[in-house]
């Protein structure tokens, strides 16, 4: 299934995927919290403003991204959207960096519902949501994810104008097809961001002050060149998050599987960390005499 017969699926309606079950909120308060999260994270945190949001990642010290997340502040309080299997770890680990910071890390997974959207929220339903935040995933992309009240969104649903979607299938497809990347406890540390084109995604200040794993992923940037990158492949046989593949004659990995979804029958897509030297070729055979159809990114690759 393409991007495109998924819009045309959804076209006349307006379809919000209800993503409780893959998006957890971490939420972030005290007077130190943005200098902490500053000295976590490879987006410019200080640079935010009420009601922004950023694209970014927690890396490990040598540079590998743990999670991904979209980070927004709401008054003096930053939420952390991201993946919620990995929630727990996140949470465990930054206490373990609180030292004498006044920073409070909590679960607001309750007191939130985080919605994926595929088209501008009409007017009416936003005012019937009224969300915290609408986070844009790219510029020129029509997906979002919509923070909305716990409370507020219980008290909307029964509108009959708001059409639900609670299989994610078809939200996996439309993030996969725009080739942005997701991170889960499957693939958490196997990545430099810039391996998941996160240098291409606006997830990475350059200019910002040291954070954790800043050294690597500066070093790669200014002095380096990014050797691995993130593309879509289509594949007859299942493939599973984490696995290496390999070409013929070749006892070296070229590629890890970040995702990848049955979209019917025999028919497979996901995203692949790729080494740059064959992501030109149009399809690649693997060792195992399956093949991996490749598509670039719309948003190009910085060639």
């Amino acid at each position: 299934m393409s991007l495109m017969n998924c819009k045309s699926k959804h076209m006349n309606t307006t379809t919000l995927y209800d993503l409780s079950s893959s998006k957890k909120i971490i939420a972030f308060s005290g007077e130190d919290a943005a200098h902490f999260l500053q000295g976590q994270t490879t987006c410019d945190v200080l640079a935010l403003k009420n009601s922004d949001a950023v694209f970014g990642a927690v890396c490990n010290p040598k540079g590998r991204v743990i999670t991904l997340f979209h980070l927004i502040k709401h008054d003096e309080t930053y939420y952390m959207v991201l993946s919620s299997d990995m929630a727990s770890i996140i949470i465990k680990r930054m206490k373990m960096f609180v030292f004498r910071s006044k920073v409070e890390i909590t679960d607001a997974s309750n007191d939130y519902k985080v919605f994926g959207i595929n088209q501008p929220l009409p007017p009416a339903m936003s005012s019937l949501l009224a969300p915290l935040k609408s986070i844009k995933y790219q510029s020129d992309s029509e997906l979002s994810l919509l923070i909305v009240a716990t409370q507020q969104y219980t008290t909307a649903k029964t509108d009959p104008s708001i059409a639900l979607q609670s299989n994610e299938t078809d939200w996996q497809l439309l993030l996969i097809n725009e080739c942005i990347p997701e991170i889960t406890t499957e693939t958490s540390e196997l990545f430099i961001p810039q391996m998941l084109n996160m240098d291409l995604l606006n997830g990475i200040n350059f200019q910002k002050g040291c954070y954790t794993g800043q050294e690597v992923v500066a070093r790669m940037h200014y002095k380096g060149t990014v050797k691995r990158r993130l593309v879509q492949f289509h594949t007859e046989k299942d493939r599973a998050a984490g696995e290496s593949i390999h070409c013929p004659d070749d006892p070296n990995s070229v590629g890890t599987i970040l995702n990848s979804l049955n979209i019917g029958g025999e028919t497979n897509t996901g995203l692949v960390v790729l080494k740059t030297s064959f992501i030109n070729d149009e399809a690649l055979q693997l060792d195992d005499k399956s093949e991996l159809t490749l598509h670039k990114p719309t948003y190009g690759l910085g060639e």
